[in-house]
């Protein structure tokens, strides 16, 4: 039979009454192995490092750059009180000095302001009395006016109106006797026109003075003694807003003098306290250990900067990290996780250790930190790739482990244990689009068995529904060489050599791409899986669960 210029010899068409099964006669088919019941442990494998949880940082803590004096070699064994590193730093000696003279300076602007305060107080002081004494004065100044000076001032004057009436009252009756005298005949005017002249006028100026007598009389009363009164009162008014003022000043010139002081106070206090810093610094130059421990070159975020070395005369800039000094009693193990599986991943879950180092040995553990956001270093190297910080406490840690920080280990973390369910190696499960399937036999037949799967770890994945206990299932597809039936989904079953001659010749848009998964039972020693070509599967557990990536079905 020719077809478009191609023989196509022994084509066989079957049509078979039943569907969703493929099957083979033939009596082998490779490597296959039995569906097992039993507990199934449930983990996920990941690298980690050994770290110390408590640990010494050493670095320049100093505000200047550094030079290194002397260094202890790393991954030397320090003895409590051992010096570790010894730095050197001019600059710091330079400030001591320059700090120490600026003490001085203030101790002794301290002093002097002691010194002022005491004599502004007794200044002021002196002042305050003096202005109290003037208030006194001017009060009894008024008070000897009034009950002294008022009085005879008063007295005075009324004894010259007195005396000026007498003197007129005189005079005038002098001047009448006269005028009488003169006027009688047997006498003979013995008074001359002179003399009566005289004597008017010495009456009309004793007139005058009782006048004026009279008239200062009425001043002083009017006048001068209340004006004498308001000066006087007006005085001790001056006298109590000077005192006043200086009481004012008085206070004001104690604060300034009291601040002054504790300004200066605290000026030498600042200094002080920086002085002690910097010779709490200088005693960071020698740098001695709190405790034994292991020295370990650390440049913290620096590692692959060449131009920092941790060797003598290296000059190390602030705050650069040189080492650390991890106690070895708090070894833990640090890795990761991918974050398909950290929501099953949490703190006092189990872990079985291995070392690189001792790969024979294998410790337990448990989980006592799980990070609640991912790597940060990790987001910026692949920020398609979400990682989180698992952190794993040793059960028993003891030192003839001789254990050391940095040490590569593998971690397997025990998600789960599954007591009693059907279980087969991972290479048994194949898929195509979204069928999972097994490769049955049974009777000398192959069949294609749908299968529904559970949880999984690296080796082995649980099987929900499909098989049952002690099913042969196998590891591989079967060779397509022995021709064994196939049955389409409508109904029409062909050959493997037809269909495969057929594909070749009508090359078909749609193909189907299967491929098969090779385990990696430790255990066991594994077993391998091949590529069946057109019609073979993928297994779901060609890559470990739990990665990004590498999901299985039903992990």
């Amino acid at each position: 039979m020719i077809l478009g210029g191609t023989v196509v010899a022994g084509v066989v068409v079957f049509v078979l009454a039943f569907t969703g099964a493929r099957s083979v006669s033939k009596a082998s088919f490779g490597p296959s192995t039995i569906v097992e019941r039993g507990e199934l442990l449930v983990s996920v494998t990941e690298a980690g490092e050994l770290e110390a949880e408590r640990r010494k940082v050493i670095s320049n803590e100093l505000r200047w750059p550094v030079i290194i004096r002397e260094v202890v070699a790393e991954g030397t064994t320090v003895e409590l009180g051992q010096t570790i590193i010894e730095f050197e730093c001019k600059e710091l000696l330079d400030a001591i000095t320059r700090k120490e003279i600026e003490v001085t300076q203030a101790e002794d602007s301290f002093i002097q302001a002691q010194k002022d305060l005491g004599l502004i107080r007794n200044e002021t002081a002196n002042a305050l009395v003096k202005s109290k004494q003037k208030v006194i004065e001017a009060e009894q100044d008024l008070e000897r006016y009034v009950k002294l000076q008022c009085d005879i001032t008063r007295k005075e004057k009324l004894q010259k109106i007195e005396l000026a009436k007498a003197r007129l009252s005189l005079a005038e009756a002098k001047l009448k006797f006269m005028i009488k005298a003169n006027e009688d005949p047997e006498l003979e005017q013995p008074y001359s026109l002179n003399e009566i002249d005289a004597q008017s006028i010495e009456v009309n100026s004793l007139k005058l003075s009782c006048d004026k007598a009279e008239s200062d009389m009425q001043i002083l009363d009017k006048y001068a003694h209340p004006r004498k009164l308001q000066d006087y009162q007006t005085a001790i008014s001056d006298a109590i807003m000077a005192y006043e003022r200086a009481n004012l000043t008085h206070e004001n010139k104690i604060q300034m003098a009291e601040s002054n002081v504790r300004t200066r106070k605290l000026t030498l206090k600042m200094r002080k306290d920086k002085l002690t810093e910097y010779r709490e610094d200088e005693k960071k130059l020698n740098v001695k250990a709190e405790k034994s421990g292991l020295v370990v070159y650390d440049l913290g975020g620096r590692r692959w900067d060449n131009s920092v070395r941790v060797e003598v005369g290296a000059r190390i800039n602030q705050r650069q990290q040189l080492m650390l000094i991890p106690e070895m009693d708090t070894l833990q193990v640090k890795t990761k996780v991918y974050e398909s599986v950290v929501n099953q991943v949490r703190p006092g879950i189990k872990a079985y250790i291995r070392l690189d180092a001792m790969p024979d040995l294998r410790l337990m553990g448990k989980v006592s930190k799980v990070s609640p956001l991912p790597a940060s270093q990790h987001r910026w190297l692949n920020p398609g790739v979400k990682v989180f910080d698992v952190v794993v406490q040793f059960d028993d840690l003891t030192e003839e482990l001789n254990l050391k920080p940095g040490m590569t280990a593998q971690v397997e973390l025990i998600l789960a244990i599954l007591p009693d369910v059907l279980s087969v190696p991972v290479a048994a499960i194949f898929s195509e689009q979204e069928r999972t399937y097994c490769y049955r036999v049974s009777g000398g037949q192959v069949t294609e068995a749908r299968v529904k799967l559970g949880r999984m770890n690296d080796q082995r994945v649980e099987i929900a529904s499909g098989l049952k206990q002690g099913d042969e299932v196998l590891l591989s597809p079967p060779d397509e060489s022995i021709g064994y039936e196939i049955q389409m989904e409508d109904d029409t079953v062909q050959s493997a050599e037809e269909s495969t001659d057929k594909n070749i010749a009508d090359k078909p848009d749609k193909q189907t791409d299967k491929s098969t998964v090779q385990s990696s039972d430790k255990q066991s020693g594994g077993s391998t899986a091949q590529s069946s070509g057109k019609r073979s599967g993928r297994s779901p557990g060609q890559r470990r669960a739990g990665r990004p990536g590498r999901g299985r079905r039903g992990n």
